[in-house]
């Protein structure tokens, strides 16, 4: 029976190793030397804690304290003592026949909470855990037990499961928002309650809750919750929410509430109906502090997956138009920005095609920030909302539960110099992404990777507006004649630029073993050509006329249509041309994405 009780302990020991779960039983007592305690640590199961508001990390114990006491509640020290770092397991050894207890108070929270103070107790009836700021609760999540054990001279050891047990609780404030757009007008969460001493203060060594403190305009602004040491009886008191207007106007309300009853253990809600004088505003107004509250994401990330890269659907854009603008599948605001620069203040207006021919406000962005890729709920698909349209009118839309792309216009609105530069752009390219034969044992086709996609969206936004600009028809103009076609017959400039602006678009790919592939949309380069057009990728000095940039207009003068028997491939023409306007626009600050540093200092 012994070989079978310590092959368990063993096993028990083992799981530990790789897992921090919790326990559900206690395992059997065996004897592996005298005097000898082993004791293993799990957290108590709870289905009531078990969706947390902090995160969804599991519960691990980050410290952990503990203490033997006599018969008399008197703490005493054994001779050997170790606790694991990873507090899986504590030994004990030299405790002689007799009956003990023992105390164990553990913590899962990684920072040092101001609010709460971890005495050393001599005697079971000391303080031990203590609430120790005034007019705040403890707010940290803490565990206890407490054991009984007893060594009889038969018994040379005992190991034993410790299933440690919540001895806080939590209150949730639950605001109930007529649109999850709301959140954008609060500025500030605190929490009083009445009673001046309903809450405990301390927990002792013993397990017992005593004294009382009252909380008094408790910030929970963040988090929108809080951890305490138990209440003594049920509490009254309210919540004071500041907000603000779309004007910048602040105001407050004061919220009241009753039969709070804080638990050791379990969740308390506070529920709240929050008003506010634009809760029936349709217009969504977004603030760069606003988007961790939102479905916002970022393009291109180093961990993007191939599959989502490569799919039309969720990662092409027209270079002209980089700031796309949808209703979703789920009925939401879509944006995505295919860009390596931020924009500011953009504004989009919104016709609803069955309801009215008018534009409305529905939405403002303070910033829409690089490869954004993010999706906001709109107040008017749950209820009826009141919109201002472009000449000031107020109009109420109905709910429009079943929003989607086809019943909406979308424009935008801004004086941003990045949108005023791609408005200059007057061709229409397609541009995505392909890893072509990269699969296929191909001799030049690789994949892409996130990276090269960020530069790719770049060079085709820039080559876009090259192509579009003054500077770049100006220089055109003075090769009049130098431009020879496949037949070696001098080019038509207008109808060059006619071809330019009419041009599909381009598909991106990576080559290796060669400069680019091209022609029609297939338009391949490889790493270092896409990281080496900008104009501060070669010294100062250097020529324009680089390899990278060479391959670049190279292989869209193959996209135009042209072969190595033109001077829009090889030679000192287009190339050079095309090279020699793009580092000045460059330098001078004029193109779209001037640097190779905005991509390189971009988050990946």
């Amino acid at each position: 029976m012994k070989i079978a009780q310590i092959t368990m302990l063993l096993l028990w020991v083992l799981t530990l190793a790789s897992c921090s779960s919790d326990f559900e039983q206690e395992v059997d007592r065996v004897s592996p030397g005298t005097g000898q305690v082993t004791f293993l640590f799990g957290l108590q199961k709870n289905d009531v804690l078990a969706v947390q508001s902090r995160g969804s990390e599991p519960e691990r114990i980050t410290h952990m304290w503990y203490a033997v006491a006599d018969k008399e509640g008197k703490i005493i020290k054994p001779l050997y003592q170790k606790l694991e770092n990873d507090f899986s397991k504590l030994t004990i050894e030299g405790l002689e026949q007799g009956d003990y207890t023992l105390v164990f108070l553990a913590t899962t929270s990684t920072e040092e909470n101001a609010t709460e103070t971890v005495n050393t107790p001599t005697l079971l009836s000391d303080d031990w855990l203590m609430s120790s700021t005034e007019k705040m609760p403890l707010d940290a999540l803490y565990f206890y037990k407490k054991i009984e054990l007893h060594i009889d001279r038969e018994q040379n050891g005992v190991s034993e499961l410790v299933t440690l047990e919540r001895c806080v609780g939590r209150v949730d404030i639950d605001l109930k928002l007529s649109s999850e757009y709301m959140w954008r007008f609060i500025r500030k969460i605190d929490v009083t309650f009445d009673d001046t001493e309903g809450i405990y203060t301390t927990l002792n060594a013993d397990g017992q809750y005593i004294g009382g403190k009252e909380v008094v305009s408790y910030d929970i602004t963040e988090k929108c919750s809080f951890y305490s040491l138990p209440s003594k009886d049920a509490l009254s008191g309210f919540v004071t929410i500041e907000s603000e207007r779309s004007d910048g106007k602040l105001f407050e309300r004061k919220y009241r509430f009753t039969n709070c009853k804080i638990e050791a253990g379990r969740v308390t809600h506070i529920s709240i109906d929050y008003l506010h004088p634009e809760n029936q505003e349709g217009f969504l107004y977004v603030r760069e502090e606003d988007f961790e509250r939102f479905q916002t994401d970022t393009m291109f990330l180093a961990d993007e997956p191939r599959a989502i890269f490569y799919n039309s659907e969720r990662r092409s854009f027209y270079a002209n138009a980089p700031l796309q603008l949808s209703i979703s599948n789920e009925h939401k605001l879509l944006v995505k920005f295919f860009s390596p620069v931020s924009i500011q203040n953009v504004t989009v207006m919104c016709r609803f095609n069955k309801i009215s021919t008018e534009f409305f406000k529905l939405a403002h962005f303070e910033q829409i920030y690089p490869f954004m890729e993010a999706s906001f709920p709109l107040p008017v698909v749950d209820s009826e909302r009141t919109f201002t349209t472009s000449n000031g009118r107020k109009v109420v839309v109905p709910a429009q539960p079943e929003l989607s792309n086809d019943d909406v216009t979308l424009v935008i609105q801004t004086d941003d110099p990045f949108i005023k530069k791609m408005e200059q752009i007057d061709s229409h390219w397609f541009i995505r992404f392909s890893s072509y034969s990269a699969d296929a044992g191909h001799a030049y086709w690789r994949h892409m990777n996130p990276l090269l996609c960020r530069h790719g969206v770049a060079l085709a936004i820039n080559m876009a507006f090259m192509f579009s600009s003054e500077e770049f028809n100006t220089e055109m103009n003075t090769y009049e004649g130098k431009l020879k076609d496949n037949g070696g017959n001098p080019i038509n400039l207008d109808v060059l630029r006619q071809k330019i602006r009419n041009h599909g678009g381009l598909v991106l790919g990576c080559v290796s073993g060669v400069g680019g592939l091209g022609g029609g949309t297939t338009y391949g380069l490889a790493n270092y050509c896409y990281t080496g057009v900008y104009f501060d990728a070669t010294p100062p000095n250097a020529h324009p006329h680089n390899y990278p940039r060479q391959a670049m207009f190279h292989e869209y003068g193959h996209c135009l249509g042209y072969n190595h028997n033109s001077t829009m491939t090889y030679g000192d023409q287009w190339t050079v041309l095309c090279a020699t306007v793009f580092v000045n626009m460059g330098k001078e600050g004029k193109l779209p994405v001037c640097s190779k540093e905005i991509i390189a200092q971009l988050p990946m």
